[in-house]
């Protein structure tokens, strides 16, 4: 199905620079002998994997955002999972839940960054392998959470597809009814669907401003014990924990601006019964989708040795370093040549 050229083309791209930058990413990560990152090399792996797993699930699952009067609604925009079915309807769901998933990754990003300043012994004995796995299983259990809130309470059935029938064949030329929709109505619907509906939504909303709010609140701790004279540390590790601290807000604003807030807007506007326009939209997943590309990019860019190794392995700076050797060279010799005998 196309919708626009931005809402087709541009997911698809981040995608290709997500499996572009990711691998990059792991390849600094299995490389590095100088920052000796420890145990948190292991969460920036699984971290990396998880990002390259969510732009497959971008482009294989593409999903478009249309609201009408007072229902939100999502749906399959495309790929292999676009025929209407109820396994088809469960992968919506699915897809969904990466945005959970985001979230409770970041939860432990910031809950290992405040346990190296705050309980560092116990990361050191318990992290590996019992911390990873934790971690892990942390974020099926987001992912569940939307499942079930997704497919049981605002997953489409007929009644919502049939409001939504008239406007999707209007915009998009396509039946509703045959389409895999997740659906929220407010009004204009029978009781019990409006019921489910509010439970859902009330549901992914409490769960995603818990989620911020954590990651703030440890953000916060996390900076002011950096900033604090009773920190035990050495400059070098210091330095090292203030850069991890700047990539980790930077990729903390990220799904803020891309997920959360556009996720806020889609689900609440139909409350008040007016429409931001298709741009706006189509805005929603596009801004989704940029989010596995630029997290581990913000990394690379906030800490000096990754960086480094990025451009000696994009083979950026060798002419330049070879150039500027020679110049030394030549600089010595001519003050050398100066020296009185």
């Amino acid at each position: 199905m196309y919708t626009s050229w931005a809402h087709h083309y541009v997911p698809k791209f981040n995608g290709c620079c997500a499996f572009l930058v990711n691998p990059l990413f792991i390849f600094c990560i299995l490389k590095d002998n100088k920052l000796q990152l420890g145990n948190y090399r292991w969460l920036l792996l699984y971290f990396a994997i998880f990002n390259m797993a969510c732009s497959l699930c971008d482009m294989l699952v593409p999903v478009c955002v249309h609201n009408y009067r007072y229902a939100f609604s999502v749906f399959t925009a495309g790929g292999p999972f676009q025929e209407y079915s109820e396994f088809n309807q469960f992968i919506i769901a699915f897809r969904c839940s990466f945005i959970a998933a985001t979230y409770a990754i970041l939860h432990a990003h910031f809950t290992y960054r405040f346990m190296v300043l705050f309980k560092n012994k116990a990361l050191a004995k318990y992290f590996m392998p019992y911390g990873l796995i934790l971690t892990v299983l942390y974020c099926i259990l987001h992912m569940i959470y939307w499942v079930i809130t997704c497919y049981v309470y605002i997953g489409a059935d007929m009644e919502r597809k049939l409001y939504m029938h008239d406007t999707i064949m209007d915009v998009y030329g396509v039946e509703s009814t045959k389409l895999n929709m997740i659906v929220a109505l407010y009004r204009e619907g029978s009781q019990n669907v409006i019921k489910k509906s509010i439970i859902g939504l009330v549901a992914n909303t409490i769960s995603s401003v818990f989620c911020v709010f954590v990651y703030v609140t440890l953000g916060i701790l996390i900076i002011k014990k950096l900033g604090s004279n009773s920190l035990i540390m050495s400059k070098k590790t210091k330095k090292l924990q203030t850069q991890l601290m700047k990539a980790l807000i930077v990729q903390s604003v990220i799904p803020t601006f891309v997920s959360f807030a556009p996720c806020l807007a889609s689900w609440y506007q139909p409350v008040f019964g007016f429409e931001l326009g298709r741009a706006v939209y189509h805005t929603s997943s596009v801004l989704v989708s940029a989010f596995p590309f630029f997290d581990p990019t913000a990394i690379i860019f906030f800490v000096p040795t990754f960086r480094k190794r990025c451009k000696e392995l994009l083979c950026f700076n060798f002419p330049i370093k070879s150039a500027a050797n020679s110049n030394a060279k030549e600089e010595i010799v001519n003050v050398s040549a100066q020296v009185p005998s």
